[in-house]
């Protein structure tokens, strides 16, 4: 079963977090490199966790939606 919720939420946290990157490249003349290293992994654990937190909420949806819990919303 295709979860379009799950989807959208992944769409606008892309977005989101490319328009970090968009920052951050427009500081690539005048901050130094290592700093510029720390932001992006910075930015790159914070949207893995942001991935995880919607893993876990889609799995609560899911479950949700098996029980017949009708459309998973409380």
């Amino acid at each position: 079963m295709l979860n379009f919720h799950k989807n959208d939420l992944i769409d606008a946290t892309l977005v989101r977090y490319y328009q970090s990157f968009e920052h951050t490249l427009d500081t690539v003349d005048y901050v130094p490199e290592k700093y510029n290293q720390k932001i992006c992994q910075y930015i790159f654990k914070n949207m893995k966790r942001t991935f995880r937190k919607i893993d876990r909420e889609d799995r609560k949806y899911q479950r949700q939606l098996r029980k017949g819990g009708g459309d998973g919303v409380s």
